[in-house]
């Protein structure tokens, strides 16, 4: 007999492209983090470039993840 509960929807090329870039934009803010500490803690500022890309990353998050249930 299977067990229909163990099955797991078919990924397409769409849904894995959007998980490493979920996964991708996750690890980037947390490479990142210590910028946003240095600004808090010692006044020194975080470079344009990083700024820019923390925002693409939290759209992206905001984009592609799910809500907790």
């Amino acid at each position: 007999m299977v067990d229909l509960s163990q099955l797991e929807p078919v990924k397409s090329a769409q849904d894995i492209t959007d998980q490493i870039d979920l996964a991708r934009a996750r690890a980037y803010l947390k490479e990142t983090n210590w910028h946003t500490f240095a600004l808090v803690e010692e006044g020194t500022p975080i470079p344009e470039d990083v700024k820019a890309a923390r925002i693409d990353a939290r759209a992206t998050i905001a984009r592609l993840a799910r809500p907790a249930i």
